[in-house]
């Protein structure tokens, strides 16, 4: 049951970042740059940090195809990089301690890295028109500072519904 509460979370929090975020996104405020909510993602690079790369990997890959088969223009591309995101959040975490400020740096880095890779992506099917300097400043490091603030509000309830999963694990191997 813990497991089924985690996915549709993630569920409804994809369905919220793709509807209601886009009426308080800055675009639709006038302002020069745009941030692009990713919350499904955030949600599976602290999936990835506290049950494993493995299970990172799997809800990446799923909630990747449901951005590319919804909202994108070219199909696997958000599968490859939210799976790799994920992925490399949970093998990362093997390297360090699972502290507060070592999520939230490995967060970041790593939602930078998908920015990035996104944007790489693109622009080698040409479908990026911009250059990487108007790219950097106005899109990706503001998206970047939402989607770790939003890791901030998240981090809480992600790790008590990650640490029931891995009590219930416990449980089921003990019997």
């Amino acid at each position: 049951m813990p497991r089924f509460f985690l996915t549709l979370t993630v569920l409804v929090l994809f369905v919220l970042e793709g509807t209601v975020v886009q009426v308080i996104a800055t675009a639709t405020w006038g302002l020069s740059w745009m941030t692009v909510p990713r919350f499904a993602l955030v949600c599976c690079i602290l999936i990835s940090m506290f049950l494993g790369r493995r299970e990172g990997l799997y809800y990446g890959l799923a909630f990747g195809f449901l951005q590319d088969v919804l909202y994108g223009q070219v199909i696997g591309i958000y599968s490859v990089s939210m799976m790799v995101a994920s992925y490399f959040a949970g093998l990362i975490v093997l390297l360090f301690q699972r502290g507060f400020g070592m999520v939230f740096v490995t967060s970041a880095l790593i939602l930078f890295g998908h920015e990035w890779l996104l944007y790489s992506m693109f622009r080698l099917f040409s479908v990026a028109p911009y250059d990487v300097q108007w790219m950097l400043t106005r899109q990706i490091l503001p998206s970047v500072i939402l989607n770790v603030i939003f890791a901030l509000v998240i981090y809480v309830p992600i790790l008590r519904m990650c640490n029931k999963i891995q009590d219930k694990k416990r449980d089921m191997s003990a019997e």
